[in-house]
């Protein structure tokens, strides 16, 4: 009978080594093929959500290219701008019986309404993964008037809707002011408050790609005069704009037999509509 031969130290070692090396080598494979696929993942997700914040990005542009539309017709009766809206990933709605406005005057103790109604807003939803841009203003700031006509009469932010963030579009009064001549010894005191009504627009929902126009339709001007007494100097501006409120004080100059307040309130009527082209 043939005797077995017992394997020597050094075989055993060397085919102990041979598996070590062929484990090494698949889990470093394999540890590269997890690398790979966290990396492969990571930069999708980094694509997706550059792609997210370019069309945030786009959005904006076309809600503050469509304000500056308002803003450039909102004065000139028969003036129509064309806009052309792309797939942003989210909703165009314009609330009409949105953001009530009222603005009172008070002069001597006695306080006179001026303006009393809803202005309407325009809103842009956001898709519900962009987060974090809560609170912040676009255009504008949170006064609800103002008196300095460098300033936005429009308010653009990013508000919280109730699934998603939102581009919030509204606009605020504007107040100036001005001495005119002595009548009767009075001296003339002109205020003038601009309103932007956007009330009698459509209402609107529309995603994807879609065309809008806004129009301006009309120009009122409403005139109220009072008589006050010299000892009378100021007269304060209240807005009341969708909760928020804010009074400006005007002075008044005056004659030896007090001042004439001529307060103007100018309404440009603007119509935002759906189109198709």
């Amino acid at each position: 009978m043939r005797r077995s031969r017992a394997r020597s130290p050094q075989g055993i070692l060397g085919t102990r080594h041979g598996l070590a090396a062929s484990v090494s080598l698949l889990l470093i494979l394999f540890s590269l093929t997890i690398v790979s696929t966290i990396a492969y993942s990571y930069a999708l997700g980094t694509i997706g959500s550059r792609k997210q914040d370019l069309k945030l990005v786009a959005a904006e542009e076309k809600m503050l290219d469509m304000e500056s539309a308002i803003s450039a017709v909102v004065w000139s009766p028969g003036s129509i701008r064309t806009l052309a809206f792309s797939n942003y990933d989210g909703q165009l709605r314009v609330e009409p019986d949105a953001n009530h406005l009222l603005l009172n005057a008070t002069m001597d103790g006695t306080t006179y309404t001026l303006f009393d109604s809803d202005t309407g807003r325009f809103i842009y939803e956001l898709p519900s993964t962009v987060v974090g841009h809560y609170g912040r203003w676009i255009r504008g700031d949170d006064r609800a008037i103002v008196n300095q006509s460098a300033s936005y009469q429009a308010q653009m932010s990013v508000g919280v809707g109730d699934d998603h963030e939102e581009l919030r579009a509204r606009y605020r009064p504007l107040a100036s002011s001005s001495a005119g001549n002595l009548v009767s010894d009075r001296r003339i005191n002109n205020v003038r408050v601009y309103v932007v009504n956007l009330n009698s627009s459509a209402s609107i929902e529309s995603g994807g790609e879609f065309h809008v126009k806004v129009e301006s339709e009309n120009v009122t001007t409403q005139v109220r005069s009072y008589d006050l007494d010299a000892d009378v100097t100021t007269l304060n501006l209240k807005a009341v704009l969708n909760g928020a409120e804010r009074t400006i004080t005007v002075p008044l100059t005056v004659g030896a037999s007090g001042s004439t307040v001529r307060i103007e309130v100018v309404i440009g009527y603007v119509k935002i509509q759906g189109v198709e082209i």
